[in-house]
């Protein structure tokens, strides 16, 4: 599927979140859940989804999302999941025409990949520069680790000719933490000719919890357009 401008300037991340709602139409009578990733381009579907969210139950991954949604008026489910009836729409890093992802940039990758890997539907919303032919062109691999097994894991990465980097917040001193208690390690793998083996290489290593890779967990992307429009990608999962 696929929808254009022509002529015009716009914002992809509106865009796409505009494409993201024409499509969530389609399947929304379905669905009495709905699932929200993390991050700004999440924030525009949600935004342009104010109304159609306001007749669902809404479901987070983060605590980021549900503040965000709080702020509108509109109230999430807990954690854990006994119903994995439901729509999830997420943004990403970087993703390929096949589907696969990095994604973790917000610190949110294991509650975002918990929802996308339990959901009926996963939707992911991107603006067009985000579009990679392989993954780790332009990010690095978010993981999420121990607390008290990141020096290890630091030294295990440049023993195995990874570059590697405890993030830290800007707001305070110190690593960032996430909801589940994690650090998050940025690993610099350049383009990945296969992605999976370097999924299953850094969750081997004992002390990852998760990493930001994600494969087999898309159906749709939409991708929004500078020149206005977007594109729908359709994955076979």
């Amino acid at each position: 599927m696929k929808k254009k401008g022509k002529g015009m300037h716009c914002d992809p991340k509106k865009e796409a979140a505009k494409g993201a709602l024409e499509l969530i139409k389609e399947f929304i009578s379905n669905y009495e859940i709905i699932g929200l990733g993390t991050g700004s381009t999440t924030q525009a579907f949600i935004m342009e989804s104010k109304e159609l969210l306001k007749n669902k139950k809404l479901i987070s991954s983060s605590n980021s999302t549900s503040l965000f949604l709080s702020s509108l008026g509109l109230e999430t489910k807990e954690f854990p999941l006994l119903n994995s009836n439901y729509i999830y729409i997420d943004g990403a890093d970087e993703v390929t025409k096949q589907g696969y992802m990095i994604k973790g940039r917000g610190g949110a990758l294991l509650g975002e990949k918990i929802l996308a890997y339990s959901s009926s539907l996963n939707i992911f919303v991107v603006s067009e520069e985000k579009l990679v032919n392989k993954l780790g062109e332009k990010r690095p691999v978010p993981i999420e680790v121990i607390p008290k097994a990141y020096p290890y894991l630091l030294n295990i990465f440049k023993r195995n000719n990874l570059r590697s980097e405890l993030r830290q917040c800007n707001a305070k001193d110190g690593p960032i933490i996430s909801d589940w208690g994690g650090y998050i390690i940025d690993v610099y793998t350049g383009p990945m000719d296969d992605p999976r083996y370097y999924d299953n290489m850094l969750r081997s290593f004992p002390g990852v919890v998760e990493t930001g890779i994600f494969m087999g967990l898309s159906d749709y992307i939409v991708i929004g357009k500078e020149s206005c429009g977007y594109d729908v990608i359709r994955i076979k999962r």
